[in-house]
């Protein structure tokens, strides 16, 4: 009887897997295929395997010679998924509820089926299983917070603390992800996941929003007893970054910011802070929007000759990430923030471009999303990226941005651990 081995079978989404098949015949075909389902979104992927001598298959060792990924990846399985045939492929797969898990079921199956048939009925199913791949750790702690007039959700590791304080914020479409956060709380970090826009009673628009909110959470959470004293790290992707580099510039309180795809000026409307002016924000060139198959690229709309945000004002730490592949802003714009930081300044950056690699940016093993539809602009964005490149980018960036919180927060404890 085929035997399939998972280990281990309940794991944090950042870690990597094993995935062994057994008592297969000697050289005998077979298609491995995961499969997940979150919300309405359905996404599988496939490789294609031949077994050894010993009638087995290691996914770590053995090359996937056709299906959604090529080569030897022992996590192939996992970032090569994609929307299901019939799904939109601007689906994105994100974990909503992040106190359960996503999980995947894993199956083993005769012969070599294309993607596109793995749902036909003739197909001879050999075995399968379950992964469960956690964003929260068990021990981790969630606490919805309406602090006045901030909304979010705080995540606390497990102990008394303190721990090192991280800010966590996402795009211009709004609402409130919780899935980085939650990871981050994982990994020893007090971290708050914090929505600006479009969420519970926030404003509607980016144009009613007021600085001095940003400014409120960053106090209120490193004025917490379980968050480790003398500053607090940002982590925002996008809009989130733009903001994270403003927070950089305006307040001191940040000794650590990560920009992840987030322009080093701000976009589409200008910010006030106490109702009064703050921060103008370019607007875009709605003639240059590149409408493909796939979606709008954005990226040639923006206007690149705005003020870059000095995110380095207040000597914070700066980690910048960017892929070579965004579909929203030209990355190249990054080496100009760069440029215009004075020379005494840039040893505390680190800027890393990545080839290849698209908008979303997000932790390791997860697939690309090329397109996305965004709610406030109403249309589909592409993101791009192209998957094992940007499979790759996504670890790297999640090993360096553990790594430089870990060396420029203060903090006590470590906490992080299997599940």
């Amino acid at each position: 009887m085929v035997c399939l081995n998972i280990s281990p079978k309940v794991a944090l989404v950042d870690e990597k897997i094993s995935i062994t098949v057994t008592d297969l015949c000697p050289l005998q075909r077979v298609t491995v295929q995961a499969w997940v389902e979150e919300g309405k979104a359905v996404f599988s992927s496939c490789g294609h395997f031949l077994a050894d001598q010993q009638g087995q298959v290691d996914i770590a060792q053995h090359a996937s010679l056709g299906g959604s990924y090529r080569g030897i990846d022992s996590m192939g399985l996992f970032w090569s998924m994609k929307p299901v045939p019939g799904m939109s492929k601007a689906a994105l797969l994100r974990k909503v509820d992040v106190t359960t898990p996503l999980v995947f079921r894993l199956s083993v199956i005769d012969d070599h089926i294309p993607f596109a048939d793995l749902q036909q009925l003739t197909t001879v199913v050999l075995v399968t299983d379950e992964v469960q791949r956690w964003y929260k750790h068990g021990s981790v702690r969630r606490i919805v917070m309406r602090e006045g007039s901030l909304r979010g959700t705080l995540f606390l590791p497990a102990g008394e603390g303190p721990f090192p304080g991280v800010l966590d914020m996402f795009g211009s479409a709004g609402g409130l992800a919780e899935f980085r956060a939650a990871l981050l709380a994982s990994r020893g970090f007090a971290c708050f996941a914090l929505a600006y826009v479009r969420y519970d009673d926030l404003p509607t628009s980016l144009a009613d929003i007021d600085f001095e909110y940003f400014l409120d959470a960053v106090d209120w959470l490193a004025s917490l007893p379980y968050v480790q004293a003398g500053g607090i790290g940002v982590v925002g992707t996008s809009k989130g970054g733009e903001l994270a580099f403003l927070l950089g510039m305006a307040t001191d309180q940040v000794k650590a910011l990560v920009n992840i795809c987030g322009a080093p000026v701000y976009g589409f409307d200008d910010l006030t802070k106490s109702g009064h002016s703050f921060w103008k924000g370019f607007k875009m060139d709605e003639s240059k929007l590149r409408q493909t198959d796939e979606g709008v690229y954005l990226k040639d709309a923006a206007r690149y000759d705005t003020e870059i945000i000095p995110a380095w004002s207040n000597n914070a730490q700066i980690l910048y990430l960017c892929g070579e592949d965004d579909g929203v802003w030209r990355t190249d714009f990054s080496n100009t923030f760069i440029e215009t930081c004075p020379e005494e300044k840039k040893n505390n950056i680190e800027l890393i471009i990545y080839p290849c690699t698209g908008h979303l940016i997000e932790p390791p093993y997860m697939p690309v999303s090329r397109a996305m539809f965004h709610k406030v602009l109403g249309y589909t964005l592409v993101m791009g990226g192209q998957p094992k490149a940007h499979a790759a980018a996504q670890e790297d960036a999640w090993r360096r941005l553990l790594h430089f919180l870990h060396k420029h927060l203060p903090h006590e404890h470590h906490t992080s651990g299997r599940l």
